[in-house]
């Protein structure tokens, strides 16, 4: 980038990945991140310019106040002050083109093209290093996953103690319900250092919805969805990990579900390689789920059947680039994805079975660990 152009971001780090990484520094509200020629920068309130001092990774650290005393000699007009803070620096650097993130405020935005910027949105991926995980990021999130592992075992060794009553999973003389499980969960996580958010878990013909976070009492004989993708509270860095299990008897379609879904997850893991696409993955596990019968469309005014993609980016958001989907790209060594087929049928429920992985010249390096098992008594 030549000396007249500067990348910009204007956004809360607590809420915007890219920042976070940019500079490697949380805050609750709105900074200035800039860099030029290699060198970031962050312009900072005094409330917070001491700590970023001690734990920003940029070269260079502004204070939000001595620039504003410079607005001060210009006339008040109707320019949003942000604005008015790059425009301050980046005519002093004579900078004339700025780039921004495909999120960068419109407001923003609209300001600076008038003050006579060349404004240009790159799209995701913002930074392109982004996608192709260090050891230590790579180890963060293995981390992460091992405290979603611990939360999902001790849950598994809960419902192992319950009973089954009628239709019904229950624990003592209460049913078990999806939200008292979700609260386990959750709450464990807190303890382990992870906030989770909408942790799913959805017995009976809820499964067959993917995303429906599950409700009411855990249904005994039919799969049970656990999808669990917590953010590390120190790292910010996500894990994201699925299991698909049964509390009782499961009938033989859903042990049929069951061992299709384990071979398309087993069959995707296979196809992942550098220099192979997303495509080329999601097409492993749907001709092994399609070659087993299990057929997708619309049946009875409803999608079903393998309705999503095979899996995506993992990082600091829970879902990034690379996909691995029809729109999949090229793998590279470095990529940490998700590997997640799942199958459903509004009659049976849903399977869904993700794993991470981290793709390798060779192959891939599995960072889950947890079993899949369908029956929970047999855990």
């Amino acid at each position: 980038m030549s000396a007249r152009s500067a990348t910009l971001i204007i956004a809360a780090p607590e809420a915007d990945a890219n920042l976070y990484y940019a500079c490697r520094f949380l805050a609750p509200d709105p900074i200035i991140y800039f860099e030029i020629g290699g060198k970031k920068h962050l312009v900072l309130s005094d409330l917070e310019i001491d700590r970023a001092r001690e734990q920003a990774d940029v070269d260079k650290i502004l204070s939000l106040a001595d620039t504003l005393k410079g607005l001060r000699k210009q006339k008040k007009n109707s320019v949003p002050v942000y604005a008015r803070i790059v425009d301050l620096i980046f005519r002093a650097k004579k900078i004339t083109k700025i780039v921004v993130p495909s999120n960068f405020p419109a407001q923003y935005f609209q300001a600076l093209e008038a003050l006579s910027y060349r404004m240009t949105v790159k799209p995701d991926p913002f930074f392109e290093s982004r996608l192709v995980k260090s050891p230590e990021e790579k180890k963060q999130i293995h981390h992460a996953l091992k405290q979603v592992e611990t939360a999902l075992g001790e849950t598994v060794g809960f419902l192992q103690k319950c009973t089954i009553k009628g239709r019904y999973v229950t624990n003592g003389r209460e049913k078990v319900t999806s939200e008292h499980l979700q609260n386990r969960i959750n709450s464990r996580l807190m303890e382990l250092g992870c906030v989770a958010n909408h942790t799913i878990v959805a017995s009976g013909p809820q499964g067959s919805l993917p995303h429906h976070e599950g409700s009411g009492p855990i249904l005994a004989h039919t799969p049970i969805i656990f999808d669990i993708f917590p953010r590390d509270s120190h790292s910010r860095y996500y894990a994201d990990m699925t299991r698909t299990m049964v509390k009782g008897k499961p009938s033989d379609e859903v042990k049929k579900m069951f061992a299709a879904v384990l071979e398309a997850n087993i069959r995707g893991r296979d196809a992942v390689r550098a220099g192979v696409t997303g495509r080329l993955v999601h097409q492993a596990a749907t001709r092994c789920l399609e070659k087993r019968g299990f057929k997708t469309g619309k049946m009875n005014g409803c999608m079903q059947g393998f309705i999503h993609s095979t899996g995506h980016g993992l990082g600091l958001d829970i879902h990034e680039l690379p996909s691995v989907s029809l729109a999949g790209g090229k793998l590279k060594a470095g990529n940490v994805i998700t590997i997640e087929p799942g199958l459903y049928y509004r009659k049976y429920g849903g399977i869904r079975l993700e794993d991470v992985v981290s793709v390798t010249k060779e192959g891939s390096e599995a960072l889950t660990k947890f079993p899949r098992v369908l029956e929970i008594d047999r855990m």
